[in-house]
């Protein structure tokens, strides 16, 4: 998948860098534990078959792997530095596997229980999203929940005036209702929408999730929570 500014050799080269710079002296910290407990809540069980796209070196792989005991991990990255330091890590364990793509030629024989995207939606190009969205709801199984986390698009854009030099090389501020309109195309309901601060008090991330409409008991109209962000975007000052 290639944007019109960006291509996507551009992209590979800034992750294979940043895989090697940033990600191996990071680790874990409390955003992958704040992901995986809401996946936990989300109904994650240790038998599940889990799709991670964006997996990087594989930080949240691993507390995954720790998790999904008797389950399955096939993690995506496109970054082939990334998959390689990813594929060293897990070499020893035969229920994780990994691949190197951008998602727009994926394949698999059978659907995911829960498919995660954590923090790397907004790292793709928003126009390969509609293509991006009609593969996950393909290969989400029928009781299944895509659950994605993103920086608050009200944070992000924050970020994007005070601090642009820590922003990498696509870092898009995202609309939850273009998710909802790509996602309904694909007879996909939003199931939960959670903003929440980690570091400070206010939203710094957005945890959602989608499941298809046959399988979604606890719909919530998007008025209702449009009407959340326009508060908070007024309390700040950017309406």
């Amino acid at each position: 998948m290639a944007g019109h500014t960006t291509t996507t050799a551009q992209i590979k080269e800034f992750y294979d860098g940043h895989a090697k710079e940033i990600q191996q002296h990071v680790g874990v910290n409390i955003r992958h534990r704040s992901i995986m407990q809401r996946l936990r809540r989300a109904g994650l069980r240790k038998d599940h078959r889990v799709l991670e796209v964006g997996c990087g070196i594989g930080t949240l792989t691993s507390l995954l792997a720790k998790y999904v005991s008797f389950g399955t991990i096939h993690a995506v990255d496109i970054s082939e530095g990334a998959v390689r330091i990813a594929q060293e890590r897990f070499k020893a364990n035969g229920r994780v596997s990994l691949e190197v793509s951008d998602m727009s030629d994926f394949t698999a024989d059978k659907p995911f229980d829960r498919i995660v995207l954590p923090d790397v939606l907004e790292h793709i190009p928003e126009e390969q999203h509609a293509q991006l969205f009609e593969i996950l709801a393909k290969y989400l199984a029928p009781d299944g929940t895509i659950c994605i986390h993103i920086p608050d698009p009200v944070f992000l854009d924050q970020v994007r005036r005070e601090r642009p030099e820590i922003l990498q090389i696509i870092d898009q501020s995202l609309s939850i209702q273009a998710m909802v309109e790509r996602f309904a195309v694909h007879n996909m309901v939003l199931h939960r929408y959670e903003r929440y601060g980690l570091w400070i008090k206010e939203p710094e991330y957005d945890w959602v999730e989608f499941r298809h409409s046959a399988g979604s008991t606890t719909r919530t109209p998007w008025s209702k929570l449009k009407t959340k962000v326009d508060e908070w975007r007024y309390k700040i000052g950017t309406v």
